[in-house]
């Protein structure tokens, strides 16, 4: 490629320009240190850039996380005690100082094993899993982050935004809290999936074995296995359900209950990174039942939706979709 269209390329990319073969191009070509170094230089100009939109910023993560899934997928890290993080082969988890201005990113201040920072993020299109230093095993959904902080003889904490489903290993003496804005969940060792993508307006803590406490403001709940807690505007519900179909998504199968229409667009943006515009001149509530695999393309999916909800979809750009309820 020569300098002139590779400028070209980059310029288009940052405005949302490429096409899937193009970018497929961009990713092989930014494995060479000399041409990722130019087009560090030009994303930080870009940066100053009042173009550079929510979309851009989300355009990025993808590409950053596409050039870099060619990396090991286990990688040893340099810090006091060692701790070894696993990837699953359906995504790498990215870590900085493999580049610059990484996805994924750890921080350590000083030398000190309880002072380590670890942030794991998947953007639209990917999940991931990671297994944590006590043998924890995390699944991250699209659009997802999960911030460890590194753990203590009798306390193990992380953060989480977005979707995820943890395999907790069992120590009686140091509790697993997974923490989001509005609520945290404790457990000693167990599995439970966590929604918590502030979008939606709630959160959802599903048991599938084990024990959870949920812990609100101003209360606290225990579920037991197939309970949902609902929390929306800081007050909760507990619904029976098939807890099996919560995790699906870890193994792409997804399972609806009438939920907004609008919310499944937006899973369906994370899912397969791409940007739906809902026109709902009819301002009619519409929602959704139904379950599909994530094996499927957007349009077969779009497709299936059709059948059941009263919807058309045109492709208006390589990757934006606007859906129009009839």
């Amino acid at each position: 490629m020569h300098t002139s269209e590779f400028q070209n390329i980059i310029q288009r990319y940052f405005r949302g320009q490429l096409s899937d073969d193009e970018y497929e191009l961009l990713t092989g070509y930014l494995q060479y240190p000399n041409n990722r170094q130019y087009f560090e230089q030009a994303k930080q100009e870009w940066n100053q850039n009042p173009e550079l939109d929510e979309i851009g910023r989300k355009n990025w993560t993808r590409l950053e996380y596409k050039i870099n899934k060619q990396k090991p997928t286990i990688v040893k890290m340099p810090v006091t005690r060692r701790i070894w993080v696993q990837v699953a082969s359906v995504a790498a988890i990215l870590l900085v100082g493999l580049l610059l201005g990484s996805v994924v990113t750890y921080f350590l201040s000083g030398k000190q094993f309880n002072q380590e920072q670890l942030i794991f993020e998947t953007p639209r299109g990917e999940k991931s899993m990671v297994t944590l230093p006590d043998g924890s095993e995390v699944w991250l959904n699209a659009n997802s982050r999960l911030v460890y902080n590194s753990f203590s003889a009798n306390h193990r904490q992380v953060e989480l935004k977005g979707e995820a489903f943890f395999k907790v290993a069992r120590n009686e003496q140091a509790p697993f809290v997974v923490k989001t804005n509005e609520c945290s969940v404790e457990v000693l060792g167990t599995t439970f999936n966590v929604m918590a993508y502030d979008e939606f307006g709630r959160k959802e803590i599903t048991l599938l074995s084990g024990k959870v406490n949920v812990q609100m403001v101003g209360s606290e709940q225990v579920l037991k296995p197939g309970q949902t807690l609902i929390l929306k505007d800081q007050k909760y519900q507990i619904v029976e359900v098939n807890a099996a179909q919560a995790s699906g998504w870890v193994d792409n199968k997804f399972n609806f209950k009438n939920i907004p229409l609008s919310e499944l667009m937006q899973r369906l943006q994370n899912w397969y990174d791409v940007d739906i515009t809902l026109d709902n001149q009819t301002g009619r509530e519409v929602n959704f039942t139904g379950t599909f695999k994530n094996e499927e393309t957007i349009w077969q999916v779009l497709d299936a939706i059709k059948v059941y909800t009263p919807i058309k979809y045109d492709k208006t750009e390589l990757r934006k979709i606007t859906i129009t309820v009839k």
